[in-house]
């Protein structure tokens, strides 16, 4: 690694390092809700850090964080490189912050080149902090990118709540943000996502980069079994109206039939919240989370169908009353194929032969790219896999091989080497 690579692998470590200790405790991995105390210490850092390197900062309506560099005037098109600062709870470090930090490395190095008369972009660039992307707060996930885009409107985006009963409008004034200031960007030509697998595809083949051609499409059920809060001691056993009960048979329903008719297709119920949620009180509400991953939109359709019966034969044979309180479906993304053709060559500049492959997960890069903005998603491995988890790991000489070839990609985009219409 030359002098000037091992510069940009120490900045990038030093900043990571930095924000990867906001909402970190020790073996419990890296708390950073979306628009928590936390994740707005970890937004004044990034701000700070891009401030001082001759960003100007701004953020949107729903807290979009954008460091601008106005490199080729007002009149001129923007390029957007990015991901998300928030975490899952008890997540890993490397999930959503690696993609901003990276672009933030690209950026100031090519801003320093651009000073000193190096560089002469026609395209302005900004390094994008989506909001709530992971939807551990506030759901849906991709929140930031999908007011952004069109696909969620602001003012559903705002009164979205979270467990306790705060707005998404709420917490996000409670870390400073209240409206759009700063002069956000337009619409970009062009988005570019630096993300780790979270898969072993890359290291499986022996690679270093991955260009994702595609995501999967994912159908997303939260689902609601009301019954009746009775005494758990003498409430006769005929008498009672048990929701977890009815979950319970619910979640073993979905296991058994998703397993047994397509099981290839990725499955899980992976939250249940209970009410009152009380050791002597029979449960009187119970909702769980429910989710279907695969290629095929009409296989999600004909997957569903027969658990949503399951679902009612539970509530039937508990007594209970079944809501389906959304049902949703994240259409897979095709991402675009010049932005591949670029993202693979500066790969091969870079000394590194891609890997095509597909996205099992959902980026802001996928909400964009449904918008209509060409997009790219560039991966780096996940060692055995890990994701959403304290042990979330990519390799030095990874991260510096992703952050090499995002600098590339950038550099050729801000150049103007990129025909949106092709």
């Amino acid at each position: 690694m030359d002098s000037a690579a091992q510069k940009h692998a120490a900045s990038l470590t030093a900043i990571f390092d930095h924000i990867s200790a906001v909402g970190a405790r020790a073996g419990e991995g890296v708390t950073r809700l979306a628009a928590s105390a936390e994740d707005g210490a970890a937004r004044a850092i990034f701000a700070d850090w891009m401030a001082r390197g001759g960003a100007r900062l701004a953020h949107d309506a729903v807290g979009n964080q954008f460091a601008c560099f106005d490199w080729a005037g007002e009149n001129a098109a923007w390029i957007f490189a990015g991901s998300h600062l928030d975490t899952q709870p008890r997540g890993g470090r490397f999930d959503g912050t690696l993609g901003v930090l990276a672009a933030g490395c690209a950026a100031l190095d090519l801003h320093t080149e651009v000073q000193a008369d190096r560089f002469r972009p026609r395209h302005n660039l900004a390094v994008v902090n989506w909001t709530n992307e992971e939807g551990a707060r506030y759901q849906p996930s991709l929140t930031g990118s999908g007011v952004f885009s069109g696909a969620l409107p602001l003012r559903e985006a705002l009164s979205l709540t979270d467990g306790a009963g705060i707005t998404l409008s709420d917490a996000l004034a409670a870390i400073g943000i209240d409206g759009e200031t700063g002069g956000v960007p337009p619409r970009p030509k062009a988005y570019v996502e630096l993300h780790v697998e979270q898969g072993r595809i890359l290291t499986v083949a022996g690679r270093r980069i991955g260009v994702v051609e595609g995501t999967w499409a994912a159908r997303k059920m939260m689902v609601r079994w009301i019954g009746r809060a009775a005494h758990t001691g003498p409430t006769p056993m005929a008498d009672r109206r048990d929701a977890l009960l009815a979950a319970a048979q619910g979640v073993a329903a979905f296991e058994a039939l998703i397993a047994a008719r397509h099981p290839h297709l990725h499955r899980s119920a992976a939250r249940l919240v209970i009410e009152p949620n009380s050791p002597n009180v029979v449960v009187e509400r119970a909702t769980v989370w429910f989710e279907l991953r695969g290629l095929d939109v009409a296989e999600l359709d004909r997957a569903g169908q027969p658990v949503l019966a399951a679902f009612e034969k539970a509530a039937a044979e508990t007594g209970t009353r079944l809501e389906i309180i959304a049902d949703t479906l994240r259409e897979p993304a095709g991402m675009d194929i010049g932005l591949m053709a670029i993202t693979g060559e500066a790969a091969r500049a870079c000394g590194f032969e891609p890997l095509p492959l597909r996205s099992v997960a959902g980026h802001d890069a996928v909400a964009l790219q449904n918008s209509g903005v060409p997009s790219a998603l560039i991966f780096v491995p996940s060692v055995d896999g890990i994701a959403h988890h304290p042990e979330e790991l990519t390799h030095p000489e990874d991260v510096e091989a992703g952050l090499a070839v995002l600098t590339t990609v950038l550099r050729r985009l801000a150049e103007g080497d990129f025909d949106a219409e092709r």
